[in-house]
């Protein structure tokens, strides 16, 4: 029985080994796949105005943002209870938006 039980062992060992070689060779994980999205946060007023809103250039009031971002990437925000929501872009996105959003400022 010795015999079996050691043979078994190695075999549980050859087959952490064999998993860990396989999760090396998965692409990056959850976390550092995140890094080309960008979160915006948005908190409401009971009125339905925009409280507070991440990421906001200084030279647009809160709720101009929100609309720009809303018109910008409509399939990209996600409601919450509470009179929450946020934003989930990919970075070029965020950064064509807030780009357009400097561009028309100077065009003012």
């Amino acid at each position: 029985m010795t015999v079996g039980a050691g043979a078994q062992n190695r075999e549980a060992t050859n087959n952490v080994v064999s998993l860990t070689q396989a999760k090396s060779a998965l692409p990056a994980g959850r976390g550092e796949a995140k890094c080309d999205e960008v979160l915006i946060h948005v908190r409401f007023h009971p009125n339905a105005e925009v409280n507070t809103i991440d990421q906001c250039p200084e030279h647009l009031h809160r709720q101009d943002w929100f609309v720009r971002l809303r018109y910008g990437a409509p399939l990209n925000y996600q409601t919450f209870a509470g009179g929450r929501g946020f934003f989930r872009l990919q970075r070029s996105c965020f950064e064509a938006i807030l780009n357009q959003s400097f561009l028309s400022q100077s065009a003012e």
